[in-house]
């Protein structure tokens, strides 16, 4: 894997991007500053990881704007009567993105915003029967990647070996493999939970057991109970296989009712199968078990080559990072820039194309609304003008995107973690 970070856009199409993503910058930075959520997916924890990374990318300093923003959800999730702890929507995304900028900040003592988080998991982690997921935005996966941002906090060892035994706990042996399954509190997602009697099992990014699989995979590369995360991971990339299919193509649907696959026609990260390869390869490449690699590298590439052809705005005209055309065209520029393989740089190529398509000058922030509906404009990362812009830099730019860890686009292994003296 190669460390040098280089655009995949060139020509006019670059110029296009870096037009598009310095608009959506300067009409963010220019905006005034409002009452928002405090968190990573739609709020200003998330706006203040935009601005650090923007900056660098463009070369521009915004550390004014990361401040206020880190200020802003801080005191939002101190105003909160209820406080989530979950990746996306809770404390530990704003604890993961004040440990990411700290690490590139030296100077900014972020124990104030750490500390409580990392207690706040703790008492979590003991609720039985377990309430989230597996997944990325509300469940372990999420508390999981925060948790790795503090490698050297004392806590740190024994919050992801209770992660690892929930994970156990909660698996489900069936002759396939094992599978995770949805908790009730969370079957509203799909609907009245009464329709729902055999359980789901969610295959998405956002709310599935890829989340997981990948938090193993991030577990097994720091050392962290190797033998328990092995056989948890042997069983969940078994069950996923048996889904998926025989044929080169994988047949992932969103979800499963007991048995009975539900498809979703989005092309995307939140529920699609390029989020769904994407992030099972990235799994099998931390663990580093070559056979499952292989097998997730080929899923992937039969999904790049379904989007050189597939019609780009299919259900949805959207440009987002969760269920838009630019979180596509970035899960395909990271695989591209992981594996070196080129039909990843096509297929990244033809959906920032698509994404560019869709911009409208003038409305909303950069030309991008909600699905692109003028009455909708959207700024934050998840569904809005931030992660947009974010993407196109990834594109256009020689800066490597690492804020994309929170989504799961990439994963980046770190040595095992070590307690202090």
């Amino acid at each position: 894997m190669s460390n040098a970070w280089k655009p995949v856009l060139s020509g006019p199409t670059r110029a296009r991007a870096l037009e598009a993503a310095e608009a959506i910058v300067q009409d963010l930075a220019r905006a005034p500053l409002v009452s928002r959520p405090p968190d990573l997916a739609k709020g200003d924890a998330g706006l203040a990881l935009f601005f650090e990374s923007a900056g660098r990318a463009l070369d521009t300093d915004l550390l004014d704007k990361v401040g206020q923003h880190l200020q802003l959800s801080a005191e939002g999730f101190l105003r909160a009567e209820r406080t989530k702890v979950g990746l996306h929507g809770g404390l530990a995304g704003l604890g993961w993105v004040a440990a990411r900028l700290s690490a590139r900040h030296p100077d900014l003592d972020v124990e104030e915003v750490c500390g409580p988080v990392d207690e706040a998991i703790a008492q979590e982690l003991e609720l039985r029967p377990w309430p989230h997921p597996c997944d990325l935005r509300d469940g372990l996966a999420g508390l999981g990647l925060y948790a790795l941002e503090r490698p050297r906090t004392p806590s740190t060892p024994q919050l992801l070996e209770r992660m690892v035994t929930l994970l156990e706990e909660t698996a489900e042996p069936t002759a396939q493999g094992l599978r995770w399954p949805m908790p009730p509190n969370y079957l509203r997602l799909y609907g009245d939970p009464r329709a729902f009697p055999r359980g789901v099992y969610t295959l998405g990014v956002a709310h599935g057991m890829p989340g997981g699989l990948a938090l193993l995979g991030a577990l097994h590369a720091h050392g962290i109970a190797r033998e328990r995360v092995g056989a948890l991971l042997e069983g969940g990339f078994a069950w996923m296989a048996s889904v998926a299919g025989p044929g080169e193509h994988p047949g992932f649907p969103h979800y499963l009712h007991g048995d009975e696959p539900v498809v979703d026609a989005r092309f995307s990260w939140c529920v699609g199968t390029p989020g769904i390869t994407a992030v099972l390869w990235w799994a099998a490449w931390a663990w580093g078990h070559a056979d499952w690699q292989a097998r997730a590298l080929a899923w992937a590439e039969a999904v790049a080559r379904e989007g050189l052809d597939r019609p780009p705005f299919v259900p949805r005209r959207s440009a987002n990072l969760c269920c838009g055309t630019a979180g596509t065209a970035l899960l395909f520029t990271r695989l591209f820039h992981a594996t070196g393989r080129p039909i990843f740089e096509e297929a990244a190529v033809r959906w920032y194309e698509h994404t560019l398509a869709l911009r409208q000058p003038g409305q909303g922030p950069g030309g991008y609304c909600f699905q692109q509906d003028p009455k909708r404009p959207d700024e934050n990362l998840q569904f809005g003008a931030a992660g947009i812009a974010l993407a196109l830099l990834a594109g256009a730019t020689d800066q490597e995107p690492d804020w994309d860890e929170c989504l799961l686009m990439s994963l980046r292994p770190r040595p095992p973690a070590k307690t202090e003296a």
